[in-house]
């Protein structure tokens, strides 16, 4: 069982953006996301990326006008958002997000946390903690985006297998096997070259993070639930800090 920093350095990274698909159509949806949500600069037009990859919803932020700071544990998946737009103007920074000492300067006008970052966090005691640098970080006003599954519909027991993406050479499998608080992630890799096939694997936890129990943390440390959505099983949620 690995880390999911180690998981991404030692195996999912170097795969993660394939397994995506369009890259460019994930971030015309973003971008569609971002405006359904009324997202533009409306104060100093920064905005933080946490858990940012490759970039799916820096880019789309950049071109909303805001100054994005792409935030990842992976430098790897970083450095991917130059490569695909050699002209951004995107800072990056290798961090954790739930460091202290990265919620130091200019508070941005958004905090935005997608694509199950959240759920990568080690403990429940991690995701409060984090919830608390937030909320000390930024300034009454400012905006926070989270974007997540929420996996509590699993029971104890409960085991699942999913292929996330399939080509000619090249399939990608998940299974998913439900504890008590956590979910066993095991990525599954197959790979076919020269005529033979080869298969590697590796295997996370993720949080289980209730929506109504993730909502009432957020609550207790002083933000407003202005709006919630779901797509495709992603829940997304925007607060404002009070």
């Amino acid at each position: 069982m690995q880390s999911p920093e180690s998981h991404y350095e030692n195996f999912l990274a170097e795969k993660y953006s394939w397994m995506l698909g369009d890259l460019s159509i994930r971030e015309k949806d973003q971008l569609e996301f971002f405006r359904s949500f009324g997202i533009s600069p409306q104060g100093n037009g920064v905005a933080w990326d946490l858990g940012a990859g490759s970039g799916i919803q820096s880019i789309p932020l950049e071109e909303l006008g805001f100054q994005v700071l792409a935030i990842d544990f992976s430098e790897k998946l970083l450095s991917e958002i130059k490569i695909r737009k050699s002209d951004t103007k995107i800072r990056t920074k290798v961090a954790d997000i739930r460091s202290r000492d990265l919620y130091q300067g200019i508070s941005p006008e958004i905090l935005l946390c997608m694509g199950d970052t959240i759920t990568h966090l080690e403990s429940e005691k991690d995701w409060e903690t984090t919830v608390g640098h937030w909320s000390s970080f930024l300034s009454p006003g400012s905006k926070l985006i989270l974007g997540y599954r929420d996996l509590s519909h699993g029971k104890t027991g409960d085991k699942s297998i999913f292929v996330v993406r399939s080509e000619e050479s090249r399939i990608f499998t998940c299974q998913l096997q439900f504890t008590q608080n956590r979910v066993k992630v095991t990525d599954i890799f197959h790979e076919k070259s020269d005529g033979a096939w080869t298969v590697s694997s590796s295997s996370y936890n993720k949080l289980i993070l209730p929506i109504e129990d993730l909502i009432r943390t957020v609550s207790q440390k002083n933000f407003e639930l202005k709006r919630k959505d779901e797509k495709n099983g992603m829940k997304f949620l925007l607060f404002e800090k009070l």
